[in-house]
Order: structure tokens, then sequence, then C-alpha cells
């Protein structure tokens, strides 16, 4: 009964409410927990799977098991099959397959690393992805669906021909121009479909969406964008 003092308090609140006001529509939010680790880069392969890659696959596969609705997307293979081939025991093996059969442990990328865009060769890029996608197959009889390229400097329109030819069905990446990411974002052009050569047309164009932050997070939409 001592609730029902507050209501004449609530009332004249209630009352101050412009007419023809209603609450704006629910947000969907997708949290993407994912793993980045750059292979070689201030530590050696080894020094960074004895300091913390390692036990990144390990927690992961625990903490996964704790509950049906978590999810995790593993990027650098290298990282990956060092921790399998070397670390996993057979219970975590045995994890990880119904993990992947559950969709909810996920490979993006597939290749050894998340390869830079600017200065590295075609044939590394290859190279480095098929033999990535081989130890998936291999291992697991899974083909990478997504591309995730959140930290390589610049854009490359070998990027999407690679991918959308990798059989790729979606590319998502994040460092661009910031002048052209501003653009970008004014004009709500962060997704595209984006067709890398032209003499390829159709045959290698592949979706795309732009990060709109230069981390590996988006940031909270202006509300005018829900207008």
């Amino acid at each position: 009964m001592r609730q029902l003092r507050w209501l004449p308090l609530l009332a004249p609140l209630l009352l101050l409410r412009p007419p023809g006001v209603q609450s704006a529509d629910p947000i969907q939010a997708f949290v993407v927990p994912h793993s980045h680790m750059d292979v070689g880069w201030v530590y050696t392969v080894q020094e960074s799977m004895q300091a913390y890659a390692a036990n990144v696959y390990t927690s992961v596969v625990e903490e996964l098991a704790r509950g049906q609705q978590r999810r995790f997307i593993a990027v650098e293979q290298e990282f990956f099959r060092l921790w399998w081939d070397g670390v996993a025991s057979d219970q975590q093996k045995h994890q990880v397959r119904q993990l992947l059969e559950e969709g909810r442990l996920e490979f993006v990328i597939g290749g050894q690393v998340m390869h830079d865009e600017a200065v590295t060769h075609l044939d590394d890029q290859i190279l480095q992805l098929t033999e990535g996608h081989g130890f998936l197959y291999e291992t697991f009889g899974i083909r990478p669906q997504f591309s995730w390229h959140v930290d390589p400097f610049g854009a490359s329109a070998t990027t999407p021909t690679l991918f959308a030819l990798a059989g790729f069905n979606a590319h998502l990446g994040s460092r661009i121009d910031y002048d052209l990411k501003a653009a970008m974002q004014e004009a709500r052009g962060l997704q595209f479909v984006w067709r890398g050569s032209p003499s390829l047309s159709e045959q290698q164009e592949i979706f795309t969406h732009i990060m709109d932050q230069y981390s590996y997070f988006p940031r909270k939409p202006p509300l005018r964008s829900f207008s």
C-alpha cells in the first residue's frame, strides 16, 4: 500500500509527455566476441603462444561449454592450429567439434593471418589463405563463409576480388581513409556491393560492410538515424 503514495507524484510527470510521442523502437545489439591476435607483431609466434594465445582458445572452449547462448568467432589459423596440434586435449577437441556443429564457434577468413592489404603480394595472400582453408576442410570439413578484415591498414581492390573468388559471402572491413569513412558515414553508405575488378564484373562482387570506428567495434548510431 505504501507504493500508492507515489501515484500523485507520477501523474503530473505523465501529463508532461507531449501528445503523440511514442517510445523509440527497441535497439537490437549484436555482440561478437572474436579473436584478434596479430601473428608475429612485437612477439614471435612461439612467445605469443606462451604468453596468451594458447590460453585464449583454452578459455574460449571452456566458457562456450557453459552456456548455449554464448558465441565466438576465431580468426587467425596460425595460433588455432598450434593450439589444436600441441595444446588441446582430446576432450577439448571433442568440444570444438560439438561447438562447430551447433554453430556457436565459427571460423572467419580462415587464413593463417589477417593479411595486410597495402604491401603484400597476391601470391602470398593466396598461399596463406589456401593453407588455412585446407586445414579447416581437412580437419572439420568446413569452409569459412565470411571475411573479417578489421585491422589491415589501407584497402586494396585485390581484397574483394580475392575474397569473392574464394567463395566468401560477405566482407567486413574497418581501416580506410579517414575522410572517406566520414563521407560514407554522412551518406549512410557504409554497406555496399564491392566490385574490385571491372573485368571480372559480377563474378567477383561481394557485399561489404565498413565499421564506423577505427577500433574493432561500432559506436552507437546517432539518434537522428532512427527518425
